[in-house]
């Protein structure tokens, strides 16, 4: 397999099973318990609390799709809270957890997490800062924990080379947004006001950056034969299924009985 094929297979898997992690209820929960403030302010400091006590418009230009007024302001609220840095420490132990409850029972952890490794020590972080705040995070011992921490950052990763694609198409944040298949509802969610511009006929552009963010990414894969790209598509597809399975056990062990 080449670099420009497993880079078209990253969404669908380390991507989703990141953002299964992201979007977890149990994730809020747990940042919660920990004295994180509820809502997108925990949020801005803890996905985002691996940039560091830096300007707010740096949280504003790395995290690119939140409406700046919006996301900044929920990062001051945030930072009232506690640190940028603590709130990232906490974040990356909600995830490591994570991958210990869904990734638990997984044969190919360990080598995922190998594999996972070489890339996210060799990647360029030109333009990349939410990659090179997650990648310097302070790794756990192979194992479930570390997987999960390293698909988290190769998803951060994937999601800075497509914001330089957009860029470099000159297309807004927000028709981005609205050219994707879930055009208003993550523009809602992202803070943006109504009304939204029509994405319909910017869809074909959208296409286009996405292939140009496949080849930024497929670099990133230049480190492994075509041998290992074949094997790190197959353990992350596998990784993405069966954490679901485990997310759908716990759904149906939290569901009411009759």
């Amino acid at each position: 397999m080449d670099s420009l094929s497993l880079a078209r297979n990253m969404r669908g898997s380390i991507g989703m099973l990141a953002m299964h992690w992201l979007m977890a209820p149990s994730t809020n929960a747990k940042a919660k318990a920990a004295g994180m403030p509820e809502g997108i302010a925990g949020y801005a400091i803890g996905r985002l609390g691996v940039l560091g006590d830096c300007p707010v418009d740096n949280v504003v230009g790395a995290a690119f799709f939140w409406q700046p007024d919006y996301l900044a302001a929920q990062t001051r609220a945030g930072r009232a809270a506690m640190s940028p840095s603590e709130g990232a420490t906490i974040f990356t132990r909600i995830c490591q957890e994570w991958g210990v409850d869904h990734l638990d029972g997984f044969e190919g952890t360990l080598r995922l997490g190998e594999l996972a490794r070489r890339v996210v020590d060799a990647a360029s972080p030109l333009g990349a800062p939410m990659f090179a705040g997650w990648r310097d995070q302070p790794l756990p011992d192979p194992g479930p924990q570390q997987t999960m921490q390293l698909a988290q950052t190769l998803r951060e990763l994937g999601f800075s080379r497509f914001c330089t694609a957009v860029l470099a198409a000159q297309m807004s944040p927000l028709e981005a947004i609205m050219s994707g298949p879930t055009g208003a509802w993550n523009a809602e969610m992202f803070g943006w006001p109504q009304p939204f511009p029509d994405g319909e006929p910017i869809v074909e552009a959208r296409t286009k950056i996405e292939e140009h963010a496949n080849r930024l990414h497929a670099t990133d894969f230049e480190v492994f034969t075509d041998e290992e790209r074949t094997e790190f598509r197959e353990l992350a597809r596998a990784a993405r299924n069966h954490a679901g399975t485990r997310m759908t056990a716990d759904s149906s062990a939290m569901a009411p009985r009759s």
